[in-house]
């Protein structure tokens, strides 16, 4: 029989701290942060541009990171996907 071992909490490790998630994380960049939340809510650039007042190029220039995201951009992106405006800048 083999003896379980139990996970104490000082055994865990925040996925932040580690060195694999901290390397992603320096690829990440606003533009690619909101196309990942436009899919997960399975959005199109088009219907995302509808609700945000603007056109489909200016949403497939933040994705692809030809334009920063604002800071009322920002928050109207926040609004939309229910996350933190610090996600998109």
């Amino acid at each position: 029989m083999i003896a379980k071992k139990q996970i104490e909490s000082d055994d865990m490790m925040n996925v932040e701290d580690m060195d694999w998630y901290k390397e992603e994380a320096i690829k990440d960049t606003p533009g690619k942060t909101l196309r990942f939340y436009r899919k997960l809510k399975g959005l199109t650039q088009h219907e995302l541009a509808e609700m945000l007042g603007t056109t489909k190029q200016f949403i497939s220039n933040l994705e692809n990171d030809r334009k920063p995201i604002s800071r009322i951009m920002a928050k109207k992106l926040s609004e939309i996907f229910n996350v933190p405006a610090s996600r998109f800048v």
